[in-house]
C-alpha cells in the first residue's frame, strides 16, 4: 500500500503541536503593549505648585516629585476632600463613601475637593460685611484662594478699640485693616497690622491686632485677609482660619 506524502507532512505537524510548541496566539498575549507609560497614565496638569501634592512641584503644567527625599508615588492623583456628612462639602457636592462628590444635579461640580465657606460668607466686601454684635466670631475661614473678611462694628463708647484676630490655624497668616465706616462702603483707611510676631511655632506669635482711638458714636470696618497663598493647597483638608473679637 503507498502512503501520500502530503499525509505524511500533516501527520508529523500534529505530533509538533502536541508536544508543546508555543502557538502564535501565546505569543502575541505576553507581548508589551507599545505606546503606553505608567508616567503618562499618572501626570496631573497644573497651574502653580497650589496644585500639588507634598513632595510634589509643578513643572511644565505637570505635577511632578520634587527630587527631596522619599519620591511621592500619587504625584498624579487628584485631590479628594474626606467628609463625615455632606455639610463637611460645598453646596453642589454630597457626601459618598467618605468623600466629597457632585450632587449629580445641573452641571458637574469641580470644586469638590475644597472646603465649604464659612458661616459669616458672603462676606467678601464692605457692602456685604458680617456685623459684629459684641461677642467675637468663631470659626472664620479663608475657603480659596483670594477670599477676605469684612466687618462692621459700631462704637457706642470711646475708648481704645482693639480689633484682634486670635486662633489663627492651619497656615493662616493674618493682616487687618481697620477702616472708617462711610455710610455703607468703606471710607478712609485707619490703621493695619500683621501678627505680633514672625515665630511660627510660638502659639503667642498666631495673633494680629489693631488698637484704634475710637470716638463715641462712630463705626468702623475692620477687613481680614491672608497673606499666606500656600496655605491654600488644593490637597489641604482644612481651610486656613481664625477667631474675631474686638474689645476696649
Amino acid at each position: 500500500m503507498r502512503i501520500q506524502p502530503h499525509l505524511i507532512i500533516l501527520g508529523f505537524a500534529l505530533i509538533a503541536a502536541g508536544c508543546g510548541e508555543t502557538l502564535p496566539s501565546e505569543r502575541i498575549e505576553s507581548a508589551p503593549v507599545e505606546g503606553v507609560s505608567e508616567a503618562a497614565l499618572t501626570y496631573r496638569y497644573c497651574s502653580s505648585g497650589l496644585d500639588c501634592g507634598l513632595g510634589c512641584v509643578c513643572q511644565a503644567n505637570q505635577c511632578v516629585n520634587d527630587g527631596f527625599g522619599p519620591p511621592n508615588p500619587d504625584c498624579g492623583s487628584p485631590p479628594v476632600r474626606s467628609c463625615t456628612t455632606s455639610s463637611d462639602c460645598r453646596s453642589a457636592c454630597t457626601c459618598v463613601s467618605g468623600k466629597c462628590q457632585p450632587d449629580g444635579f445641573s452641571p458637574p461640580y469641580g470644586y469638590c475637593h475644597l472646603p465649604p465657606p464659612d458661616a459669616f460668607e458672603s462676606d467678601n466686601t464692605a457692602a456685604t460685611a458680617s456685623s459684629y454684635l459684641g461677642s467675637p466670631q468663631l470659626n472664620h475661614t479663608f475657603h480659596e484662594l483670594g477670599d477676605v473678611d469684612w466687618v462692621a462694628v459700631y462704637f457706642g463708647v470711646a475708648g481704645a478699640a482693639k480689633f484682634e484676630a486670635y486662633n489663627i490655624k492651619n497656615g493662616a497668616s493674618v493682616y487687618l485693616d481697620v477702616y472708617t465706616y462711610n455710610n455703607g462702603s468703606a471710607g478712609s483707611y485707619v490703621a493695619g497690622a500683621g501678627h505680633v510676631c514672625n515665630d511660627p511655632f510660638n502659639a503667642a506669635c498666631r495673633v494680629a491686632r489693631v488698637t484704634v482711638n475710637v470716638p463715641a458714636g462712630s463705626a468702623y470696618y475692620v477687613r481680614v485677609r491672608n497673606l499666606n497663598d500656600t496655605a491654600h493647597n488644593v490637597y489641604n483638608q482644612s481651610a486656613p482660619g481664625y477667631d474675631l473679637r474686638i474689645y476696649y
